[in-house]
């Protein structure tokens, strides 16, 4: 059989021509394209909003006396730490 690109004698099992390189018939599976553009999902800005409002709401519990327990600080501290690391890695 002969190429279709270069028109060199190859053999009639060949997959591709060994010249040029070309196949010697259509691929059965097409490669994945990826989309173009950012695709940034909105949950991590979501999530960074929903920590800052809860910083927020316990600031203002302590500033008005109501002193929260350290346990909510660590916890709070360790969310941040996460949600920092979520954004960085994105």
């Amino acid at each position: 059989m002969l190429c279709g690109h270069c028109q060199t004698e190859i053999d009639d099992k060949a997959l591709i021509c060994f010249r040029c390189g070309t196949a010697t018939t259509d691929p059965v599976h097409q490669p994945h394209q990826e989309s173009s553009g950012p695709t940034r999902s909105v949950s991590p800005l979501f999530l960074a909003l929903i920590f800052l409002v809860t910083v927020g709401f316990f600031a203002v519990q302590a500033y008005q006396g109501n002193q929260p327990a350290p346990t909510v600080w660590v916890m709070l501290a360790a969310a941040g730490i996460l949600l920092a690391l979520r954004l960085t890695r994105r």
